[in-house]
């Protein structure tokens, strides 16, 4: 069968997309030259930045972050088109809306006895040029428009992790996927959802989970994905229920116990060095876990507000970055301590040196260089002159 070429305006505006229909109605609508389309498509490793994340399994996660230009052509693309269609009910990732996040899609199987887990092998590298290219051509846009749609949105011929659209062309190209594996459960009493590549079935008997395996299974290779079974779960009663990284147990949902302790050892770790470069990955993991256990944040404000009454403030350079990155603006300023000069109150000398030598030990445990050890020197010489000093007047 021909596929015929043509523009659907019918589509198009029952979808209450933008009608393109070729390269100038395209540049009008992105108010960008057709040169600059024409590079943006054609030389696309050009307008990419690579960079690696470790997983947790030792491996390394890809990241192609788009450079500023295409980064906004593909955030208009998102809003003016990708964003008007709609994606599965069972989709929780990437949509707005306070019913959706990976909070709701725990608490979706919070009171189920039985869980199952399956992760898709390189999720956003299986989705390929090609269905990317029919999913702009089934919204209605002609093949030269569905093309260079496709061009500013895919990198070598896959959708980039780390690209503007691809989370939500994910999820569209995912709509059958998803209504297949819907209607399975439903015949069966099994719930389910999924989270990016993260797909979630959970029952209060475990020998229908069991048996629908191996279909699901079939359904997710038959539309051109993989599972990954080394990340296959089957979760029972007695066992620690974790679902896309939030704990489920007696029907409760908590953050990652090792995610709370991770951010507060990078909020220590900043405060002891001075180091704020990490500000906003805290912000944001102390944000996640807030969307989860409502009222964190002030736990973690409290924390702060703690740390600054430490010993930290025996050094002028500590209380300078701290109060000038401020991690949360509610934290408390951290105040000076000074150092007294008393002679009889040798025992202060000791007492700064034992901070000393505490800190030092903390940072060759975290393999931290103290770019403050020429200021702390000079406070500890500022002491011992003045100390000296005091006790040759007092003789």
């Amino acid at each position: 069968m021909i596929q015929k070429d043509y523009t659907d305006s019918f589509i198009l505006n029952a979808l209450n997309l933008p009608t393109i229909s070729d390269l100038d109605s395209l540049s009008d609508a992105l108010a960008i030259s057709k040169r600059l389309i024409f590079l943006l498509t054609k030389k696309t490793e050009n307008y990419y930045k690579r960079f690696y994340i470790e997983k947790r399994d030792g491996t390394s996660r890809e990241i192609l972050s788009p450079t500023y230009s295409l980064k906004l052509i593909q955030r208009w693309i998102l809003k003016e088109i990708l964003e008007k269609v709609s994606v599965s009910e069972q989709a929780m990732a990437y949509k707005k809306g306070k019913n959706n996040g990976i909070k709701k899609n725990a608490m979706h199987h919070r009171y189920s006895l039985y869980i199952l887990e399956m992760d898709i092998k390189d999720f956003f590298h299986s989705i390929k040029r090609e269905r990317v290219f029919y999913l702009f051509k089934n919204l209605g846009y002609n093949n030269l428009v569905s093309n260079v749609l496709t061009n500013l949105c895919t990198y070598n011929g896959y959708l980039p992790q780390g690209g503007v659209c691809s989370p939500y062309i994910s999820n569209l190209i995912c709509y059958r996927l998803d209504n297949r594996l819907s209607g399975l459960c439903g015949k069966r009493d099994i719930l389910y959802t999924r989270y990016a590549d993260d797909l979630t079935f959970s029952s209060d008997n475990k020998q229908t989970l069991t048996k629908a395996a191996n279909i699901i299974i079939n359904i997710i290779e038959d539309e051109g994905f993989k599972v990954n079974k080394n990340k296959t779960r089957l979760l029972s009663p007695g066992s620690h229920k974790k679902i896309t990284g939030i704990t489920v147990n007696d029907s409760k949902i908590k953050a990652s116990k090792q995610l709370k302790r991770t951010v507060r050892a990078m909020i220590h770790q900043a405060i002891v060095t001075a180091d704020y470069s990490q500000i906003d990955r805290i912000r944001g993991i102390v944000s996640y876990i807030n969307s989860i256990e409502v009222g964190y944040r002030e736990k973690i404000i409290t924390y702060i507000n703690n740390l600054s009454n430490k010993d930290y403030a025996f050094f002028e350079e500590i209380v300078e970055q701290f109060n000038d990155n401020k991690i949360f603006k509610e934290v408390q300023n951290m105040h000076y301590k000074g150092i007294r000069y008393d002679y009889d109150d040798q025992v202060r000398q000791g007492l700064l040196e034992k901070i000393v030598s505490t800190r030092q030990e903390y940072l060759e445990k975290i393999g931290k260089a103290d770019f403050l050890s020429a200021h702390i020197k000079s406070q500890q010489d500022e002491f011992k002159t003045n100390a000296a000093a005091t006790k040759e007047f007092y003789e």
